[in-house]
């Protein structure tokens, strides 16, 4: 009677153990659950939910598939009304209660440059290059080149001064691995910067930038407007916006991209020197962004997307040799210029004042760049315009440079462009602002900034 009762005791203990490898745990099945129990979204959108801690298979089931589909935790919203989308789970069924809300109407282009009304630019923080930097975590490239971290903080205070709009230049090309796959990390150091501008109710401009551009020893630009480099690189400059636009697909109109900053041809000509074969590569490129960010859909498919002339530049060919892409959607797209004229006061530091005449020739070159864009669009239409960069260095002569900043910011203002500051973080270059702190270099010009906006 002892031997069968301790084979029915060790029977039982080894039943105990593997039903215990099996079932989860108490603490296991307390752990598993989803990362949202309510959600809205709007007609056209996705969101990913996803089970916490869930180890094994899952099913996924909707309540209503004309309102919402569910596919390995992807919801797509299709219209307006309510579902529950289920997961079940080793026996258990968790619940997401999906809220679909008509979609807002889009704002066009022409509305968003002037509700921008001034903008800033976060400079030489997201877009910081060199060789040196390779292998560098993400914190060593946003501080790599003398800048400080920032927080939330910094954008309530731009909100605060009257800024209406933040220009977030993003450097990728360190950050994709040899297929092009973009690094979550540092996307999501990208997506951080995105939520504080848009948190303080300011438009936020994402972009490629130092990816194109003037190379030297120390940078690998692997973007330039030729015929050889388009033909070798386009797959990849679409993969690239394709990770960009997917993972900002929800995100509301008051986010804009950019499709690249200046691009230049394999010579690294600015003004003189590139050829017409330069000129018309910008186009394709900017018809290749175009057309990658409608193609993923939701939100992305009415966004309002910018195009730059080449070299962000304002002089006669690149404004008359630029024409805006085609488009799925009208009056979405927007052009951009970039402006640091005369260059012998804003960056060549002969120049100590602003003449009447030199005045003069500010005025008439924005006068040129919107003219130029009457007739940039579809069937040769107008489109808005932006100077997504425009600063001078300190030159000894504040009271001056202040004249310049109110000078571009007025006129501009007169032909419906919006102006956005460009502030590298350097007080003895064009830094204006204390990113850390309250205290100002030049705070007075970005101030007069704001009211040459108004």
């Amino acid at each position: 009677m002892k031997k069968k009762l301790l084979s029915i005791i060790l029977c039982l203990a080894m039943a105990f153990a593997i039903v215990g490898t099996i079932a989860p745990t108490k603490a296991e099945a307390a752990s598993v659950k989803l990362n949202k129990k309510k959600v809205t979204v709007y007609v056209g959108d996705t969101y990913q939910l996803t089970l916490k801690n869930a180890k094994g298979d899952i099913t996924w089931k909707t309540s209503k598939k004309a309102v919402a589909t569910v596919k390995d935790g992807i919801v797509t919203a299709k219209k307006a009304g309510k579902a529950t989308i289920s997961a079940k789970y080793n026996g258990k069924t968790y619940k997401c209660k999906i809220t679909v809300k008509k979609a807002p109407a889009s704002e066009d282009a022409f509305s968003a440059v002037e509700n921008m009304k001034i903008g800033w630019n976060l400079g030489n923080y997201l877009d910081a290059t060199g060789r040196w930097l390779d292998g560098k975590s993400p914190k060593e490239f946003m501080m790599a080149w003398g800048n400080p971290l920032v927080d939330e903080s910094l954008f309530k205070r731009l909100k605060e001064m009257g800024i209406g709009a933040v220009r977030v230049p993003v450097t990728w090309m360190y950050h994709f691995d040899e297929e092009g796959n973009i690094d979550p990390e540092w996307m999501g150091k990208v997506k951080e910067v995105v939520d504080w501008v848009l948190a303080n109710d300011m438009y936020c401009i994402i972009n490629v930038h130092h990816d194109c551009g003037a190379y030297e020893s120390d940078r690998d630009k692997w973007l330039f407007a030729s015929e050889d480099n388009f033909d070798k690189n386009n797959e990849l400059f679409s993969k690239i916006w394709a990770q960009i636009a997917g993972e900002f697909i929800n995100y509301p109109q008051e986010l804009l991209f950019e499709g690249f900053n200046e691009m230049l041809d394999a010579e690294s000509h600015w003004a003189d020197g590139a050829d017409m074969d330069a000129f018309r590569i910008i186009n394709e490129y900017n018809q290749l962004f175009v057309d990658t960010v409608r193609k993923t859909g939701g939100r992305n498919s009415t966004r309002n997307l910018i195009c730059n002339t080449y070299a962000g530049g304002n002089f006669p060919d690149a404004l008359y040799q630029y024409a805006a892409p085609s488009d799925t959607v009208k009056d979405h797209i927007i052009g951009q210029v970039h402006f640091y004229e005369p260059y012998e006061f804003t960056m060549g530091h002969s120049m100590k004042k602003m003449s009447a005449d030199k005045i003069e020739e500010v005025n008439g070159i924005i006068g040129m760049i919107a003219e130029a864009f009457e007739t940039r669009g579809d069937n040769r239409t107008k489109i808005p315009v932006i100077i997504g960069e425009f600063g001078a260095d300190l030159n000894g002569n504040n009271d001056e440079r202040i004249k310049w900043y109110s000078t571009v910011v007025k006129t501009a203002k007169e032909y419906g462009i919006t102006c956005f500051i460009w502030d590298n973080g350097n007080a003895n270059e064009m830094g204006l602002i204390n990113r850390t702190g309250t205290k100002d270099p030049f705070g007075d010009v970005v101030k007069a900034c704001v009211e040459a906006a108004q």
